[in-house]
């Protein structure tokens, strides 16, 4: 009779589980990334503007000099702005990560569960086969044995 564990029902709806837990994990991780990125460019556009500003002061009119001063107070702004929208997505990944550590955890009791029932299905399925073997090999012998005793 080949192994069976009852549980195998519990053991995929967990791992159906697990798996959807990391879907929306991967969403927030994703999410997270977009905002970093999107912070590292406001981050690179303020560089490439402030670098402008230092080596061409000399050359632009005030109108261009207001501009590029308040294009970098709005980048400046903007930067603090998505740093707090990647505080707000980083605790989301951190406690969608801890929910699917937990979902992780339940499915892997069910599987040592299912392992260790197996090693004792096995150990039990050994026993038995060794011990009707060595029923076959008695009767063998007490078959041999009396053929010998009684030679009519």
């Amino acid at each position: 009779m080949p192994f069976a564990f009852r549980l195998d029902p519990v053991l995929g709806h967990r791992k159906r589980l697990e798996d959807a837990q990391q879907v929306v994990f991967a969403a927030a991780l994703a999410t997270l990334q977009a905002a970093e990125a999107l912070r590292d460019d406001y981050i690179a556009r303020r560089a490439a503007m402030r670098e402008r500003l230092h080596e061409h002061h000399g050359e632009m009119d005030v109108i261009e000099l207001r501009a590029a001063y308040a294009h970098c107070d709005f980048l400046d702004r903007s930067i603090v702005a998505q740093d707090v929208v990647i505080v707000q997505a980083r605790v989301k990944v951190d406690r969608e990560r801890l929910i699917l550590v937990g979902k992780t955890q339940d499915k892997k009791v069910l599987e040592v569960l299912k392992e260790r029932r197996r090693e004792t299905y096995e150990a039990e399925a050994s026993a038995a086969e060794q011990q009707e073997s060595d029923e076959i090999n008695a009767r063998r012998y007490d078959r041999a044995i009396t053929t010998w005793e009684n030679p009519s």
